[in-house]
């Protein structure tokens, strides 16, 4: 169950945080993973690690999610070295601690252009050919904070650009619900990331602890499960779905 031998991956963002962790997953079941980022030293590093213990090839490749030609030069790129990709997980995005009456309009576009216009661009490429293939599984990583604001931190650019994730898995999912393309989305509460540092996670102890159920923030690997179903043959009936991996968060 859950085999991913023959499929091919690519996870955005997979060079560091719950990118690496979910290449890691779907390479440990089988799966050809291409991880791609904009730091190619960091992504040659990660791919060495991930390859080292799953056994399965990884291929990095710098990539700008927000370039259509870079992605275009990607996608092909994959198609010659590793074959046809059967997997996408639309991980990379980031945000800004700035609250709504001083976010600049820099911040703001930059953040909907790697978050929003990344995940379309990137869907709209690799997720083309996996209809004409008829089939495909897209998994987005949206958040608990697509779902709403927070009073502890100002995320207004974050949280939005999150919540355009969701309808965007909802709509897509809908469009190709007849193609054999599947489109789904994680929502992650809080995990240890390149941005979620030490200083970070300590600084945000209290309010995890008080707001999620389960008392703490999640750990690696606990995002495993969640990604691989989605990604295999057994979630043919599962389309169009929020899945939240967040220890209670979305529950109160």
């Amino acid at each position: 169950m859950f085999d991913l031998a023959d499929r091919v991956a690519v996870v955005t963002g997979g060079g560091t945080g719950i990118g690496k962790q979910m290449a890691l997953a779907l390479s440990k079941q089988g799966a050809k993973v291409a991880i791609l980022g904009r730091r190619l030293e960091v992504l040659e590093e990660s791919a060495e690690e991930i390859s080292s213990i799953s056994g399965n090839e990884v291929l990095p490749m710098a990539t700008d999610v927000t370039e259509v030609d870079q992605i275009k030069e990607a996608h092909e790129k994959i198609k010659s070295e590793l074959g046809t990709v059967h997997i996408l997980v639309n991980n990379a995005g980031g945000g800004n601690n700035a609250p709504l009456s001083e976010i600049t309009n820099e911040a703001w576009l930059k953040t909907q252009n790697l978050d929003v216009n990344g995940v379309m661009y990137m869907t709209r490429e690799i997720g083309s050919s996996m209809v004409e293939a008829g089939y495909g599984r897209i998994i987005n990583i949206a958040s608990i904070l697509g779902f709403g604001g927070l009073v502890e931190l100002p995320i207004i650019d974050y949280a939005t650009a999150k919540g355009a994730i969701i309808n965007f898995t909802r709509a897509a999912a809908t469009e190709w619900a007849q193609t054999g393309v599947t489109v789904n989305a994680l929502a992650p509460g809080f995990f240890a990331s390149e941005a979620n540092n030490e200083e970070a996670m300590d600084f945000m102890k209290e309010m995890i602890e008080v707001r999620t159920p389960m008392k703490r923030p999640g750990k690696p690997g606990e995002l495993d499960s969640a990604i691989v179903f989605l990604a295999a043959d057994e979630s043919t009936y599962v389309t169009g779905q929020i899945i939240g991996v967040d220890g209670g968060w979305t529950a109160i």
